[in-house]
């Protein structure tokens, strides 16, 4: 037998559709057997590549990672292993620039499995009980807040990874992808947009700058005063009938000025370790997960959140989730991609706290953007 061992993150939809998929993996390669273990949904974004690959043959990863992998020579190029024609098909399959997204320095390291990005999440029962319209716009939103009667909140992942997130997407949507240049944050609009968050938060559920997601889609489902989240990663999980007490439903977020760009991408990919004995075997599982027979079929159906398009567009699946692929696709479709470059994961790290320590503190918004460059510069030039 030959075992390869992997790492997920730790939620449903990080793991049990990867043990499901390696059990489908197994039927057709019977010498082949795959264990999972798992990291926390913090650690999936901070912890370097470099702790894992001694230990694990696949990786799940954020694609930030792609300029530290390419640099340290950490993943395999999976374009050694899989053809020509076969990549062009899963990156014709793939949403939005979610492929694209796992290539740096003209090689490609990891393959989609999963998408996500910012969205709108809404208790459609409650809003429409109230007889609430969903905001579409900046303005829309403001006015909003104004019409939520008491005894409901509207909340906003925002603790420091996620906080430093929803910065990156309103920056994207006043100003487009430029306002990042030659490694420098465009002050003006870094301090707009924190002035804008700042005003937020007043009208928010006070837990709002402590929560991740994931805590507030529990809240969402479990509870009965929040109703609506403007901005956060989605969960299909939440969809699903029985997940938590109340349905949650996902829509596109408010956005910007720059009607072209959504929210920011997310997503994971899954990537092969430079040091496995068995890059061969291990990207062809890789391969395997990500095309659209496994993605549409046993990795939705086990929790699952597919990075193949054929799997958002599948009627059953969008049945099963209450629409939540149909629904939000367009912001998949048109979502910013954070760069990838060296050392930009370890500058959003010590960053997101930088702005949450800020923002608790009501630090002057150009005081921040200016330690916020100024700590960008010394990770840039280390």
């Amino acid at each position: 037998m030959i075992e390869l061992k992997g790492i997920s993150w730790d939620h449903p939809r990080g793991y049990e559709p990867l043990i499901a998929a390696s059990n489908e993996f197994t039927k057709e390669n019977s010498k082949v057997s795959i264990f999972w273990d798992v990291r926390s949904l913090k650690e999936f974004g901070d912890m370097p590549i470099e702790n894992l690959i001694e230990s694990y043959d696949l990786i799940t990863i954020d694609h930030p990672y792609m300029g530290q992998a390419d640099n340290k020579g950490l993943l395999v190029n999976l374009e050694e292993y899989i053809s020509k024609d076969r990549l062009g098909v899963l990156q014709e399959q793939s949403l939005g620039d979610c492929f694209n997204s796992y290539e740096y320095n003209g090689h490609l390291y990891a393959l989609p499995i999963d998408a996500a990005a910012q969205v709108a999440a809404y208790r459609k029962d409650i809003i429409w009980e109230l007889g609430l319209n969903l905001p579409s716009t900046y303005k829309d939103l403001k006015t909003f807040y104004g019409k939520v009667p008491n005894g409901f909140s509207v909340a906003w992942a925002l603790c420091p990874t996620d906080l430093w997130c929803s910065f990156l997407t309103l920056c994207a949507q006043n100003r487009g992808a430029g306002f990042i240049e030659n490694r420098v944050f465009n002050k003006e609009v870094g301090s707009m947009v924190l002035d804008e968050i700042k005003y937020h938060l007043e009208f928010l559920h006070p837990e709002s700058i402590h929560w991740n997601p994931i805590q507030v889609l529990d809240k969402m489902g479990n509870g009965e005063d929040l109703l609506y989240c403007p901005y956060l990663f989605g969960y299909s999980n939440y969809s699903r009938e029985g997940y938590t007490k109340n349905v949650v439903h996902f829509t596109d977020s408010p956005f910007g000025e720059q009607k072209n760009i959504s929210t920011l991408l997310g997503g994971v990919g899954l990537a092969v370790s430079s040091k496995s004995n068995y890059p061969d075997i291990a990207t062809n599982f890789v391969e395997f997960v990500a095309g659209s027979e496994i993605q549409e079929g046993v990795f939705t159906l086990n929790g699952g959140q597919p990075g193949n398009l054929i799997a958002w567009q599948n009627e059953n699946n969008n049945a099963l989730c209450n629409n939540f692929f149909k629904d939000t696709l367009s912001t998949i479709e048109k979502a910013y991609v954070r760069p990838k470059h060296p050392g930009w994961n370890e500058f959003q790290d010590q960053g997101c706290f930088l702005l949450h320590e800020g923002i608790l503190k009501n630090r002057p918004s150009h005081k921040i953007m200016n330690d916020l460059n100024e700590l960008y510069k010394s990770i840039y030039c280390l």
